[in-house]
C-alpha cells in the first residue's frame, strides 16, 4: 500500500522511465509519446498509456515482482493499490497477473491477494478491468462481520479464503488490536491434520492454471521496487489451527434456511468451515458464506446455535 516515490520524481521532472529487461524485452514508460513499451533490437510494442497521479484512482507505470506493471492507486471509502502485471503475446499487451492491497475501511479488513494465469485479458481496457477487480475484492471483504470482533464479545477472527481437497487456508486477526492494525496470519489446515502458520501478512496467491494450489508469498522490499518469495511457516506453533479454529457447524446436518425462516434441503455437515457475513439483534439467525472445494462460495442464513460462534 505505498507510493514509490521515484515515479512521482520522474513525473515532476519531465523524464521517462527507465526501461527493464525481463524475458529479453526491454519495458519501460515514455511520457513523451503517452505509451508503455517492449523492445527488443529494432522491434517495439506499445501500449498507449498516460500517468496521472492527480486521479482518484491515479495511474502509474512500475515493476511488481519483476515484472512490469500498471498501478492503480485509490484512496476513499477503501484504500487500494493495484498491479497489473503486463506480457507481451502476438505482438500484443495482455495483462496476465493481478496484484491487490485493499483495506477497507468499513470494517478494517486488509487484503493482499493476487491472481495469475489470467485468459488472454487485453491491456488496452486496463481502467475497466482493474475497476472491476477491485469491486470484486472489496465486495469479498465488505461482506465479513467483524463487530463481534471489535465488541469484544470473541477474541479473534478466522476468514475462510480457500479451500481445496487437501487444504483449507484461513486468515487470523489474533486479536482486536490486530484488526486495527492490519496484523494478520494465514493458516493452513491440512486433511492430514497438520497446521502451517504464516505470519507478517503474507500475500496469498491463486493460479487459474493450478487451480487447486495457493501460494503463500512475503513481501520484500528491494530498491524501492516490491518482489515476492516464498513464505516459511513459522516454528512451534503448529497448535494455533485448533486453538484458534475457524467458524465451524455442529450438527450432524445445519440446514440452510429461507428469508420466512423455512428450512431449504440445502444444509452443511458437522465440521464445515464457514465465514460469518451477519447476525441477527437477537443472535438467534445468522448469515453465514460457505467456500466449497471448488472455491465456489455459498451464502445462506443458518441458526447461530448451529455454529461454534
Amino acid at each position: 500500500m505505498k507510493q514509490c516515490n521515484f515515479l512521482l520524481f520522474f513525473a515532476l521532472c519531465g523524464c521517462s522511465l527507465l526501461s527493464y529487461a525481463h524475458d529479453s524485452l526491454g519495458y519501460g514508460y515514455d511520457k513523451e509519446k503517452g505509451v508503455i513499451y517492449a523492445q527488443k533490437n529494432n522491434i517495439e510494442l506499445t501500449l498507449q498509456f498516460k500517468q496521472d497521479y492527480n486521479g482518484n484512482p491515479s495511474y502509474a507505470f512500475d515493476f511488481f515482482n519483476g515484472f512490469p506493471a500498471i498501478v492503480a492507486d485509490s484512496r476513499s471509502l477503501h484504500d487500494a493499490t493495484i498491479y497489473a502485471t503486463l506480457n507481451t503475446i502476438d505482438n500484443e499487451f495482455f495483462i496476465d497477473c493481478v496484484y491487490s492491497a485493499v483495506k477497507s475501511k468499513r470494517n478494517g479488513i486488509f487484503a493482499k491477494e493476487g491472481i495469475c494465469g489470467l485468459e488472454r485479458v487485453s491491456a488496452h481496457n486496463y481502467k475497466k478491468f482493474l475497476d472491476e477487480k477491485k469491486a470484486e475484492i472489496v465486495d469479498d471483504i465488505d461482506s465479513v462481520d467483524t463487530s463481534l470482533l471489535l465488541n469484544g464479545k470473541k477474541d479473534y477472527l478466522p476468514i475462510v479464503i480457500f479451500n481445496s481437497k487437501g487444504m483449507l487456508l484461513y486468515k487470523l486477526y489474533k486479536s482486536k488490536q490486530a484488526l486495527l492494525n492490519d496484523e494478520y496470519s494465514i493458516l493452513a489446515l491440512k486433511n492430514n491434520g497438520q497446521c502451517e502458520v504464516y505470519e507478517n501478512n503474507p500475500w496469498v496467491i491463486l493460479n487459474n492454471n493450478h487451480p487447486d494450489v495457493m501460494e503463500i508469498m512475503d513481501e520484500v522490499d528491494l530498491d524501492d521496487k516490491i518482489e515476492l518469495r516464498k513464505s516459511v511457516p513459522e516454528k512451534n506453533i503448529s497448535n494455533e489451527c485448533s486453538s484458534t479454529p475457524a467458524i465451524m457447524t455442529k450438527q450432524a446436518k445445519n440446514y440452510f434456511y429461507d428469508l420466512s425462516y423455512h428450512p431449504k434441503k440445502s444444509y452443511l455437515i458437522s465440521g464445515d468451515k464457514v465465514n460469518l457475513l451477519s447476525m441477527s439483534e437477537d443472535n438467534k439467525w445468522c448469515r453465514v458464506r460457505y467456500v466449497n472445494i471448488k472455491n465456489n462460495y455459498v451464502d445462506g442464513l443458518m441458526l447461530c446455535s448451529d455454529l461454534t460462534l
